[in-house]
This record gives C-alpha cells, structure tokens and sequence, in this order.
C-alpha cells in the first residue's frame, strides 16, 4: 500500500476488475502493443468483478489527495491495511476531503436507488429472497462518508478480487474435465482401431506441444533478462533494473499493475503456445499467465496492496531466489482436478445429457446411459414411420435441436455433430416419397436406427 492509496490500498488488484482502465500513453509504440496485447479478454467475467467501480476510484483518488493521509499510509503495517484499521485514520483527513467524499457517497447512493428504480420497473416486483444488496458502504448513514464507508470498501474490494480469481480457477478445472470426458465419449464411438489411431495422433500432438525452450521462473533474473533483451531489444549485459522497471511503469504511476506484469510474460508464453496450432490450448495459455501473474505478486507484492512498487522490485532482485533460474512448470504438466472430482463431473454430465435426451433437446444416442428416458422404442419407431419433406419444413413432434439450452450446460463439438446430423434427418408425416439421384424414386424405406446413429467426428479440443 506504499506511497498511493489510489492505486494502493483499497485497489487490491483493482486492474482486475478494470479490464479496460485509464492509463497513459506509453513511451513508444512498440511497448504500447505489446501492452495492449494483455487486454484480450483471456479471463471471462473479470470486468465485473467490481459493480462500484467508479465509486472506489473517487473514494480513492480523493483520500490520495490529503498529503497527510498518505504519510500515515506509508508507515501503517500490512495487517492493519487488510483488516482495514487504516479506515480510523478518516478522523484526521482534511476538512474539503471529508466534504468531497460525503458527495461523492451521496451520488453513489443515488445510482443505487436508480438501478433499484429500473430492477423494480422491469421485474413490477421486488424478490427479496435474491435481491442484492450492495456491500461497499453503510447504507444507515447517507450524509457523510465515515470511517465504516471506507472499512467496508476495503474489504468489499478485497473479497470481490479474491473471489474472481477463486472463480477463475473453478471454471478451467471444469474445463478440462470437460475435455477429458469430450475424448471418453469420442472414444466411445469408435472401433479398436480407430482408438489406436486417435490415441497415435493424440500422442503425437502431446509430444510436439512439450517440445519447447525452457520456461523461466516468472520474474526472476533470467526471465526479465529475456524480456530485456527480446521485447526490450536491448543488450542482454546492460540490464539494469532501475531502468527496467520505469520502461515497463507504463502509465508512469511509479507502480507496476497487474496488466504491467502480465505483460512481461507475452515472449515467454509464446515458447508454449501459439494460436492456431493443433497441439496448443489457447485457453491454457490464458491461465498460465494468470498463474504467473500470482506467482509475481506472492513473491514480489510485500505488502499485498496488490501492486509492484520500484521499492518492492528492488528488494526483490536482491534475494536469492531472485538469480535462480529454475524451470517453470506448466499447467499441462500439472494435475488439476482428482480422480474423484472427475467422476463426479461425469456423473452430473451424463445426467445433463439424459434429461436432454428426454425432453427431445438431443436425439438418442446409442452410447449413452439411457435408464432415465422414458418411450424410446416407441419413439423410434415411430420415427421410422416419417417421411423427409421434400419442400417445406413441417412441424413434427421430434425436435432435437432445443430453442434455448439451460443455463449453465455446454454442449461438447461430439454432442452438437449429432444435433446437426438430427436436423438433417427430421421428418413430416404423411408427405410424398421423396425423389433423389435425379428423380430416382428411394426403394428402401427409412431405417431409425442408422438416422439416429452419430457420426463418429473426433471433438475439437481447443
């Protein structure tokens, strides 16, 4: 929390949920793009993380304002700035900064009482049970913003960052699982020797992906050492890391973000992944550099304001740990879920895809657990019984394609090949015999079992 409360204390990691934030022109063009090149939207749903984003950044840049405040900031101990005792400190801050944040305080009020306007002319009702209420400060007192204001921002803004990242984590553990149970289900569908064959290629894909030059440690010597010498185009000899911590101090706030950091991992990554390559995982490359990103700030981020201070960098180029240059281990390398969890996902998947099933959103599928869909022979049968349509599309009681999936239920590449082959295959009754092979009348009649059957596509796993 050193020096900057703005972009101290209370911000925590507040890039994170300012996935597009405000910041100088860089010094050139070049750090520039490669600056912006970290702003892709490599982890979903962090722009939200902080609904009052505005709120904090005027709460902040006020209280930064008080020279006085500040000095106290510098000298306060970590435990004290993340239990927010540093909030008692409010007592002391000057007279027209106490008279801006009660206005600031009053207009936030004010946009709550809006959105909860618009929540309750669009719903004409108000749900209690799942109504929001916001966190960030002391709804009891809408006059003046005290000390319980800035204490519940700091901890709002501390648990919200935490959470998204927890979140992060969360999601591409399922993710993988669901490549992992894409795969079995592909597998499923094939003969011994296509197993063989799919395992041979998949073997080969692993293989080219491992074959790389080494990952360095995330912010040790070698590793900014190559992005000062790649990125940086500078001599490898002259590293100087005064010099290049302001080169990459990109709004020149004397801090470096989370944005800054992850930017100097862009030549590293590029070792292990790059898009449009079979054997490489985009979504993977956008963790790793999170994992990264995290690793940096544990070991560089002494007072956990969620940022770099030059100071916090230089202690930390003169550890040990700092000139070692060990290996960095890869998400690939790493197991991310258990054996259990795994089963566990499968089991809830195959429940998804069962009552699907059932309710006519996927059509049947032989390889599929099939005990909870009820009528299925009859069903089929009586899709054996339909014509195709020749001209227009006629309704039918068959649908496998849903008019809107659950909430929360992807279906795999394998799941919608055989949503695709259903469409093609949906029948009218009582419509004419169709002519095909220029007007050679069809001799066989339909055959349910072999329109049902899936094509046997190996899923995408990127």
């Amino acid at each position: 929390m050193k020096a900057s409360l703005g972009y101290g204390v209370v911000m925590a990691a507040m890039v994170v949920g300012w996935a597009v934030s405000i910041y100088a022109l860089p010094v050139t063009k070049t750090k520039k793009d490669e600056y912006e090149a970290t702003s892709a939207p490599e982890t979903p749903d962090v722009e939200t993380a902080l609904e009052y984003e505005r709120y904090l950044k005027e709460v902040v840049e006020a209280l930064e304002s008080d020279p006085d405040f500040r000095k106290k900031l510098d000298k306060a101990a970590e435990a004290d700035i993340r239990s927010g005792k540093i909030a008692q400190e409010l007592d002391y801050v000057n007279h027209h900064v106490r008279t801006k944040l009660d206005e600031i305080k009053r207009r936030e009020l004010e946009r709550l009482r809006t959105l909860a306007n618009k929540q309750y002319e669009l719903s004409n009702d108000i749900d209690r049970d799942h109504l929001k209420v916001p966190q960030h400060l002391n709804h009891a007192n809408e006059h003046s913003f005290e000390i319980e204001d800035l204490l519940k921002l700091i901890k709002k803004t501390s648990e919200d960052l935490a959470e998204a990242d927890r979140k992060r984590r969360a999601d591409f553990k399922e993710y993988e699982m669901q490549k992992e149970f894409e795969r079995e289900m592909a597998l499923q569908e094939m003969s011994e020797e296509q197993r063989k064959e799919f395992q041979r290629k998949q073997d080969e894909l692993k293989q080219k992906h491992k074959k790389h030059e080494k990952i360095h440690q995330p912010g040790n010597k070698a590793q900014l050492e190559e992005v000062w010498e790649k990125q940086d185009h500078m001599d490898r000899q002259d590293f100087d890391p005064h010099s290049f911590f302001m080169i990459h101090d990109v709004d020149g706030n004397g801090f470096w973000d989370e944005n800054e950091v992850k930017a100097l991992f862009i030549k590293e990554l590029d070792k292990v992944y790059q898009s449009n390559m079979p054997e490489d995982d985009m979504r993977e490359r956008a963790e790793e550099m999170e994992r990264m990103r995290e690793h940096v700030f544990q070991e560089s981020d002494t007072n956990r304001d969620g940022l770099i201070s030059f100071q916090e960098f230089l202690d930390q180029t003169k550890r040990e740990e700092f000139n070692r240059d060990s290996e960095w281990q890869t998400v690939d390398q790493q197991p991310q879920y258990t054996h259990e969890e795994y089963l566990e996902f499968e089991r809830r998947r195959k429940e998804e895809i069962d009552r699907m099933i059932a309710q006519g959103m996927l059509p049947a599928h032989p390889n599929m657990p099939q005990e909870n869909i009820p009528n299925t022979s009859t069903h089929q049968q009586q899709m054996s019984n339909k014509l195709p349509s020749q001209n227009k599309q006629q309704p039918t009681a068959y649908n496998p394609l849903p008019q809107q999936q659950p909430v929360g239920h992807n279906i795999s590449p394998q799941e919608q090949n055989n949503v695709r082959a259903a469409q093609q295959s949906q029948i009218a009754p009582n419509q004419p015999q169709p002519l095909l092979n220029n007007n050679i009348p069809q001799q066989q009649p339909l055959n349910a079992d072999a329109m049902l059957q899936p094509q046997q596509n190996i899923p995408n796993k990127q």
